[in-house]
């Protein structure tokens, strides 16, 4: 009963304020290459009141799928309907991880695609005379993971000033204590962890080093991330690092994040559509806030 509820309170929310309803037309520029490994393409919606705007925005959309899956046309919808909204939105493609290349690709490898498609988004930006000057980080799942590593590792050095970052069941902290092994932070950094690493400690900063909350500080960007209560893949120990981290740096009720809980679903994030509300009207509010319209 309660789920229903909160379906016909969505609706109503929805039909009330037009979200995702009606909006503008764009245009969608397909597989444009922003890098040399076989999967760096990018997708771009472009709003046809972009055009006219003296600047603008992008939310750049990174697909989850466990750093061995996924595609670019999985965050699709999402694109749409902020395009919708009148904001550039992107949908990247990265390399992925294999068991048979171990340390070939690595977290550190997305997080550097990340940067040379923020690049190729600017680039294309000032070709079509969008002037976009801010960018936004979105992410879910493996996603969000690297879509916050590079939020909080790569600020200084993105090629288009990120505003903010917004990611929804992003594996925030590899160490064992939430994780129960190794073997994760290994993997995602590439190197292979020995019992001597255990012993003197090089095997917890391995972890830390693919970690976001591990880089959260008084100069982290604006956040805004989600979990959900019943997840069984990215468990209660990432939210728990994520709420901690930035309540110590920020507040308990700090300005520079926003917490939405999906309390009845599982990864999929499917059965709490009202929390889903709140998590649009969140990403809106910070456009409105970070990007300036």
């Amino acid at each position: 009963m309660q789920t229903i509820l909160s379906y016909i309170l969505t609706i109503i929310l929805m039909l009330t304020t037009g979200f995702g309803l009606f909006g503008e037309k764009y245009d969608v520029y397909e597989n444009i290459r922003y890098g040399e490994a076989e999967r760096d393409l990018v997708t771009i919606y472009v709003p046809d009141n972009a055009y006219d705007r003296e600047y603008n925005g992008c939310i750049l959309f990174i697909h989850g799928g466990s750093w061995t899956g996924g595609e670019k046309e999985d965050m699709a919808p999402h694109c749409r309907k902020f395009a919708m909204k009148g904001y550039i939105t992107a949908t990247m493609s990265y390399s992925l991880l294999s068991n048979e290349t171990f340390g070939e690709v690595t977290a550190f490898t997305m997080v550097e695609e990340i940067g040379q498609c923020i690049q190729a988004i600017r680039d294309f930006g000032e070709e079509k005379g969008l002037n976009i000057t801010k960018m936004a980080t979105s992410g879910y799942s493996a996603g969000g993971h690297i879509s916050m590593l590079y939020s909080y590792t790569r600020a200084d050095d993105s090629p288009v000033e990120l505003a903010f970052t917004a990611n929804r069941v992003g594996p925030s902290d590899m160490t064992p204590a939430v994780w129960g092994s190794y073997g994760l932070g290994s993997r995602l950094a590439g190197v292979k962890i020995t019992d001597e690493m255990i012993e003197n400690g090089e095997a917890d900063r391995v972890c830390e080093s693919v970690s976001p909350v591990y880089f959260v500080d008084e100069n982290t960007i604006p956040s805004i991330f989600c979990y959900a209560g019943n997840d069984m893949l990215v468990t209660e120990g990432n939210r728990e690092s994520m709420l901690r981290v930035f309540g110590e740096v920020f507040g308990e009720n700090g300005s520079n994040y926003e917490y939405i809980f999906y309390p009845v679903s599982n990864h999929g994030l499917l059965l709490d559509p009202v929390s889903e509300y709140k998590y649009d009207k969140a990403v809106l509010k910070y456009c409105d806030q970070y990007f300036g319209y």
